[in-house]
């Protein structure tokens, strides 16, 4: 059960998500931290890593990132030992993320297109997601044996 979550997002990103997300772990009584980047820099890799270091200072159990594909700062966050990330596109993703891998961080774009496609995400889909995440439970069983077979790699 997770208990604070740190949030981080880059300038791209419309404060309506943020506000969702605090709503949704505040009424699961989970605790809420928001990196507030200084404005220097909107790079995804130094938010995701500024946002780590709070996690760690901070005890925190659990993190939400989210730019406008969410691929770089998932790709970020995987960076991180000990940190198991996800950029999910459904409920049913966040639920296994959670029940299969024990993934600590939840990843979304949150808007970006260019000529030819373009990311949108839905507040209240992402809402739903959030909720499937937070509420899922990790299985342990065979699952255990591949999560250390995650960390082995990562001291590799």
């Amino acid at each position: 059960m997770f208990k604070k979550f740190v949030i981080a997002y880059d300038h791209r990103v419309d404060l309506k998500y943020i506000e969702k997300i605090k709503e949704v772990l505040t009424n699961k009584q989970i605790e809420v931290l928001v990196f507030e980047d200084d404005g220097e820099t909107n790079d995804y890799p130094i938010l995701a890593e500024n946002a780590h270091k709070m996690y760690l200072e901070n005890g925190a159990d659990g993190m939400i990132l989210l730019c406008g594909t969410g691929i770089g700062m998932n790709i970020v966050a995987n960076k991180f030992n000990g940190i198991r990330s996800v950029l999910a596109t459904s409920e049913a993703e966040a639920h296994f993320a959670r029940r299969h891998e024990d993934a600590n961080c939840l990843v979304f774009g949150a808007g970006y297109a260019d000529d030819k496609y373009e990311v949108k995400l839905c507040k209240r889909k992402m809402g739903r997601m959030i909720e499937a995440f937070v509420d899922g439970e990790f299985e342990g069983d065979r699952h255990i044996r591949r999560l250390n077979q995650i960390k082995d790699i990562e001291n590799k």
